[in-house]
């Protein structure tokens, strides 16, 4: 009997370990949006002080692109807009350049990596939700007020949205061709409703704020922003109308106008309503905008000017990577020491880089340097890339400022005719080293790494020297250096 008793006891303490241990495995399904993954149906689940840990191809299941480090023991989880790092057993990540404390840091066990599912969902603008009776995560995202049809829109004939950006309470969408927008608000909860009929999806832009299969949204960040997130979809077939539905933290009111210098693109800027000086919210008061403003292109020159080149990314922060391997932070590097020693033999322009060698700068500290040497112009140079379109190609140029507006025109001119490939436009964006930077500001991205021509084309020295003079008349041209 007493025999009996200590096996009882020991039985007992057993199931109590390994009921209060901190890390225990089970088996688990995972949904999204209320599909099994695949990835997922038989996968080890690990817990980790209350929290989810999956392993990096259920991830990768989600529409994200995974870099495993093995050496650094390190994972970059990243999408067109968002990248999330993080080390094994490091209690914090970065997003972007900002720093996140983790409860759960990443685990290896039996040479598989774990992460924690709802800081990489909700990070990316999933709902998680973990069901222990059944043992099953379930991943959400919220679906467009009716969205009958598929996002699948791109057609000749029609304006394609090629870009969607928010930032300091102003969106911007950038297309090809012009249409007339309509307006609405909605309440509980408050909502402007953007429809653009006429309008579809480029190709490329579908897979820009992917937040996981299925869902197209923009999540903002900033403080103090009458919006919290940003979703699109086809509402209708015919004709085809993309709406933009803005979520709001509190009414707004609102104004539509064109971007400066492009009839084609459309610019919804947003104003507190109890302001005296806020414009009326009425659908009847949309402005024509088929009438651009006009822009300067150059800007005299009085002694010598000052440019900060900017070679994107660097160290541990790779960029895009082509399809066959090479990584974009070599390719920025190369073409700003190339800029630096043409700029070098012009007497009337100085010149600093950001960085000259593999380190890393971060993005505000790029647009601090400049900012701090009262630069008169800021360039920041890049290679692009999209998800699953290897045939995406082409140059493209952005600016966030009006201001910077004819500096980016004058640029793009240059660098369509050194690059010679596809026209992408000159586009806005409220990239953070062009937000940043108190001076005029562009951002070049020179052609597409994920393009297995133009990957082996960048990397080419008479294509980098030709991009690179480009470069240097663009500058002249701006400043009107003969």
């Amino acid at each position: 009997m007493k025999r009996l008793g200590v096996i009882v006891l020991f039985a007992v303490s057993l199931f109590l370990l390994s009921f209060n241990s901190p890390v225990f495995a089970n088996t688990a399904s995972i949904y999204l949006n209320g599909a099994q993954l695949s990835a997922a149906n038989l996968s080890q689940v690990e817990i980790v002080n209350s929290k989810v840990m999956v392993p990096i191809r259920v991830v990768e299941e989600l529409g994200y692109v995974v870099n495993w480090n093995k050496t650094d023991q390190t994972v970059k989880i990243q999408n067109n807009s968002k990248t999330v790092a993080m080390a094994i057993n490091k209690s914090s990540a970065y997003v972007d350049d900002r720093v996140v404390s983790l409860t759960s840091p990443p685990l290896l066990k039996g040479g598989t990596s774990f992460v924690p599912l709802r800081f990489i969902g909700e990070e990316f603008g999933l709902e998680v939700n973990w069901d222990n009776g059944t043992k099953s995560v379930y991943l959400s995202s919220e679906a467009l007020e009716s969205t009958p049809d598929s996002l699948d829109t791109t057609s000749a004939n029609k304006g394609l949205i090629e870009n969607i950006q928010f930032a300091d309470n102003r969106l911007m969408i950038n297309m090809d061709q012009s249409v007339q927008p309509e307006i609405f608000t909605m309440s509980g909860p408050e909502r402007i409703v953007l429809d653009l009929p006429g309008a579809a999806l480029a190709d490329a832009f579908t897979l820009q704020n992917m937040a996981g299969a299925g869902s197209y949204q923009i999540n903002i960040e900033e403080e103090q922003s009458f919006v919290s997130k940003i979703r699109y979809s086809l509402f209708k077939s015919d004709p085809s109308t993309i709406r933009v539905v803005l979520d709001l933290n509190s009414k707004a009111s609102y104004q539509l106008s064109n971007a400066a210098g492009n009839s084609e693109g459309i610019v919804l800027d947003l104003f507190d309503p109890t302001s005296p000086t806020a414009p009326v919210t009425s659908p009847d008061t949309i402005p024509d905008i088929s009438t651009p403003p006009t822009t300067t292109t150059t800007v005299p020159v009085t002694g010598n000017r000052l440019v900060v080149i900017d070679a994107g990314h660097g160290a541990h922060d790779n960029g895009t990577t082509g399809v066959s391997g090479r990584v974009e932070k070599d390719f920025n590097l190369t073409m700003a020491l190339k800029v630096e020693a043409l700029l070098g033999q012009e007497p009337l322009i100085d010149v600093v880089l950001t960085r000259h060698d593999d380190t890393y700068v971060t993005r505000p500290d790029r647009a601090k340097l400049a900012n701090d040497l009262n630069a008169d112009a800021f360039i920041s140079i890049h290679a692009n890339s999209v998800l699953n379109i290897p045939t995406a190609s082409g140059t493209e140029t952005y600016y966030y400022s009006e201001a910077s507006k004819p500096l980016a025109d004058v640029m793009h001119k240059h660098l369509i005719q050194a690059t010679r490939l596809k026209d992408r436009k000159v586009k806005y964006n409220n990239y953070e080293v062009l937000r940043r930077s108190n001076m005029p500001a562009t951002l070049l991205e020179v052609g597409f790494l994920s393009n297995a021509e133009e990957e082996a084309l960048l990397f080419t020295e008479d294509f980098q020297n030709r991009v690179a003079q480009g470069i240097v008349d663009a500058i002249k041209e701006y400043f009107g250096i003969n």
